[in-house]
């Protein structure tokens, strides 16, 4: 079942087209890759889906609402920002706001909800990344891993049909990539969202259920990898991971007791 669809999505800069004629289908639970060289275009069409940038043309299909990517009102943005979520490279967070107020914003701001609610849902998301013991951290204390998790945490907390992350580990050395892409898979599974990242680096791509490659703002392939492809690449990657995954707790012994199953 797709849960989302994209027909021809184009984007211009002045008389320069970044993308053009992008299309293609997202299943529902699917964890996409989006790669290409630096200028493909990848990171645009990443934006202009989470219309975080207006496109030029194109129809984008959430679940059974078309919208119109030009000419879409506030009302429809409003509703697609609802269901979707969105992971920044270097992180967004508030200065001034702790990590847990950081993750609370999006559900008393953005929805609406209760303090205490919300209060108890994000110590909940901030627990499952490992930061029970940084909670009340403001960013300036906190790692770019440690900041890149209250991100995630972020995203994942208001329940979205759809996570889109924009290189979300392109800040972070190598091992904390390891873990920070681990961790994103492993909660994107566990609770069926749809995850489209945008990654220069190809061995975390391999680690996706379909690889789209983008060149000079179109798409050059669309591979859906099997399963033994993917527990291949993901056991490669990973491997050097077991009992270092620094992220503290029952979270910790659980993703670790993951990794040893699946090897």
């Amino acid at each position: 079942m797709a849960i989302l669809t994209v027909n021809n999505i184009k984007k211009m800069f002045g008389t320069d087209v970044i993308i053009q004629d992008i299309t293609f289908e997202v299943q529902k639970g699917d964890r996409i890759g989006l790669v290409g060289i630096n200028g493909s275009g990848k990171t645009t069409l990443l934006r202009s889906l989470a219309f975080l940038e207006k496109a030029d043309g194109g129809v984008m299909t959430l679940g059974d609402k078309s919208l119109d990517m030009h000419n879409a009102s506030s009302k429809d943005i409003a509703w697609v920002r609802k269901r979707t979520a969105f992971v920044f490279q270097n992180y967004n967070l508030f200065a001034n706001k702790t990590a847990l107020e950081n993750v609370m914003l999006g559900l008393t701001a953005g929805r609406g909800m209760k303090k205490d609610e919300a209060e108890r849902i994000a110590r909940k998301a901030l627990r499952d990344v490992g930061l029970e013991d940084r909670m009340d951290y403001y960013p300036s204390r906190l790692s770019g891993g440690q900041q890149q998790r209250v991100g995630i945490a972020r995203a994942f907390v208001s329940s979205p049909k759809v996570i889109f992350a924009d290189e979300p580990t392109g800040n972070l050395d190598s091992r904390t990539s390891k873990q920070v892409l681990y961790r994103m898979l492993e909660m994107s599974k566990n609770s069926g969202v749809t995850f489209v990242m945008v990654t220069h680096e190809p061995d975390l791509a391999e680690c996706a259920d379909r690889i789209v490659t983008i060149l000079d703002g179109k798409v050059c392939s669309n591979v859906v990898q099997d399963e033994e492809t993917k527990k291949k690449n993901r056991d490669a990657l990973f491997a050097d991971l077991e009992g270092n995954l620094d992220i503290g707790g029952e979270a910790a012994k659980e993703q670790n007791e993951k990794i040893k199953d699946n090897r």
